[in-house]
């Protein structure tokens, strides 16, 4: 179909392909992997901090995501929890994942309960659960990873395999991408991709992974990479289904060419907890 001219005879500015400015995506991309890896490296704290603040920011657009909805939840009990949950996982481990959870889910009761709506009381606490267990004790993995010694090299180890994972699934899927996954809940997965994805992120991780991460050799390396392209392509589709669920294309806006934060973190929230339980069935 072609775009109209406008009245005053200027030609019709380039649709970028998909409707993504890729310039200013990729931009945006580099400009946040910056912040990301600067805050790691300068202090644990403050990047735990950034990390916070934006798993903050993506429990909101879910909230808002949710207005379509009667599933309201009590989204400041989530946020309340955030930093507590990611700060305290770093300093004490993983029973602060446990209590913090257990604690947020009474005092999400109380709150429902003290509304007196009643009729959709199941809903809003099934959503503040979603929110506790897909964003914030996902993102508290985090703490986890850093806990160790070297820490910062697991984050970075997890992070960096996850984007590998997106490169080459769009990388393969957009040049021989031929047989759809899942077509009604994410249409723009295909099989080929996802080959593409775990040989790009397997090859990374045989040359990359094993001779800057410390007391990752091959195996553990390979075995990190196919669990992480399996688990990042889950945490694509779980964004996937809330959405198509919700009816909405993009939980958020924030970042141009990106749209939100959990637009950009649902691969990670599903790849970087299992970073850290593959670490741990190899004793590091």
């Amino acid at each position: 179909m072609a775009v109209p001219e406008p009245a005053d005879g200027t030609p019709p500015a380039a649709t970028p392909r998909g409707g993504r400015n890729l310039p200013i995506a990729i931009g945006v991309g580099l400009g946040l992997a910056a912040v990301y890896l600067g805050s790691l490296v300068l202090e644990p704290v403050v990047f735990l901090v950034f990390v916070a603040v934006n798993i903050i920011v993506a429990l909101y657009e879910l909230d808002a995501a949710f207005a379509r909805t009667k599933a309201r939840p009590p989204t400041i009990v989530a946020a309340v929890a955030t930093p507590v949950m990611l700060l305290g996982t770093y300093w004490w481990g993983v029973d602060v994942q446990v209590n913090v959870l257990y604690a947020a889910l009474v005092v999400g009761f109380v709150m429902v309960l003290a509304s007196h709506e009643v009729g959709h009381a199941v809903s809003r606490m099934a959503a503040l659960a979603l929110m506790l267990i897909w964003v914030v004790v996902a993102a508290s993995s985090l703490g986890l990873l850093l806990n160790r010694p070297d820490g910062h090299w697991y984050v970075m180890a997890g992070t960096a395999l996850t984007v590998t994972n997106d490169i080459g699934a769009y990388a393969f899927g957009r040049n021989f991408g031929r047989r759809k996954i899942a077509p009604a809940i994410s249409p723009g997965k295909t099989w080929e991709g996802f080959a593409g994805a775990m040989v790009t992120t397997l090859v990374m991780a045989a040359l990359v992974t094993t001779r800057t991460v410390p007391g990752v050799d091959l195996v553990p390396a390979l075995v990190l990479a196919a669990a992480v392209v399996v688990a990042a392509t889950l945490g694509d589709f779980a964004e996937s289904l809330v959405k198509r669920d919700l009816g909405i294309k993009d939980l958020g806006g924030i970042f141009p060419g990106h749209g939100g934060v959990m637009d950009r973190i649902d691969a990670l929230l599903f790849a970087l907890p299992v970073t850290h339980l593959v670490l741990l069935a190899f004793g590091i």
